[in-house]
């Protein structure tokens, strides 16, 4: 039964995807203005997943 569930959801996030204009309206300046933002958000997620994990790291060596 899962799998007729999980299924039917990568079906609908499919189609959503095709019938989406999410961002077709951008002009070409704006387009490149968004894969900017979006990778400065990658690269902020990478660094506060290091530092989480240095932080983490240094309470183990010292309990």
């Amino acid at each position: 039964m899962e799998w007729i569930k999980d299924l039917s959801d990568k079906l609908i996030i499919r189609f959503l995807r095709v019938t989406s204009r999410f961002g077709k309206e951008l002009t070409e300046d704006g387009a490149k203005e968004q894969v900017l933002w979006r990778e400065q958000r990658v690269k902020n997620l990478q660094s506060l997943s290091l530092r989480s994990r240095q932080r983490f790291s240094g309470r183990d060596k010292s309990a």
